[in-house]
């Protein structure tokens, strides 16, 4: 099975297991107000629940925790994930968790079979995500809910004090990805692009994670470890004297006692009309 993504497990970071430790630490830091806003957009147990781009299953472990009488069905591409979520997972009962090798845009399930999609962190590096967002609404009910997770590089990741080198590292990183067919802005469209597939209801709302509240290392972590730039020098697009400086860049920030992050992920939740 193919599929054509900017993002892939196994050569985004130095290692798989240090990948796999970023997408746990990224889930356990945001996943307190994340629930908080599925719950307000809606999800309520006993849902059957579907999970696009289920990763390595941190993400679809909670779900299952947060909504103890709902089916949830999650779906993944990548074999590296697929691996790691069976392995994460085993022995929750089949009836509750279903685990499917398919791809966003195509994901041959049947039409109008969940109440509630969750998409987190997968549009975005996509070349196509009307296609995919058509995908979710065709597999939801009628008055079915979809809420996506994503963000927009401009003002996702906020620091003080200032540093120049780390907004290099940034400039390059979305040149690669919009090299590789994803879209580093990807968030400020989430509203066209649902209102455009078909979707109604929308509501669009901000996670605001602080430095001062989770610590500045777990969010320099997930935001922008200098891990993220080895595909980057792998393509080119970043030269090796470059990191160095970011390096030396980041040791000073990381040092500072008076040095903070403020991190802002965007949910959106989109309803499919009810059949007429």
């Amino acid at each position: 099975m193919t599929d054509v993504r900017a993002y892939d497990l196994s050569t985004w970071n130095r290692s798989v297991e240090g990948e796999i430790h970023r997408l746990r630490l990224q889930v356990d830091l945001s996943w307190k107000k994340e629930a908080r806003n599925l719950s307000w957009f809606g999800l309520q147990d006993g849902m059957s629940v579907l999970e696009l781009g289920s990763g390595p299953g941190f993400f679809t472990k909670k779900l299952l925790s947060l909504v103890p009488n709902s089916s949830i069905t999650a779906v993944e591409i990548d074999p590296t994930a697929i691996e790691y979520f069976q392995q994460y997972l085993q022995g929750i009962t089949s009836d509750r968790l279903k685990m499917i090798e398919a791809s966003i845009m195509d994901t041959n399930l049947p039409d109008n079979s969940f109440d509630f999609a969750i998409v987190r962190y997968v549009l975005w590096n996509l070349p196509d995500p009307i296609g995919a967002a058509k995908e979710v609404l065709r597999v939801l009910k009628p008055g079915g809910k979809c809420v996506i997770t994503d963000y927009d590089d401009e003002f996702y990741s906020l620091v003080d004090p200032p540093a120049p080198k780390r907004l290099l590292g940034f400039e390059k990183l979305n040149q690669f990805v919009t090299a590789n067919g994803g879209n580093p802005k990807f968030g400020r469209y989430l509203w066209r692009i649902l209102k455009e597939t078909g979707f109604k209801k929308l509501n669009l709302e901000a996670v605001i994670l602080h430095s001062d509240e989770l610590g500045i290392e777990p969010l320099f972590k997930i935001s922008f470890d200098e891990a993220f730039l080895v595909p980057v020098i792998q393509q080119g697009f970043l030269k090796e004297t470059e990191l160095e400086e970011i390096r030396a860049e980041t040791k000073q920030f990381l040092s500072s006692p008076n040095a903070l992050i403020m991190i802002e992920l965007l949910m959106i939740c989109g309803e499919k009309p009810l059949a007429t």
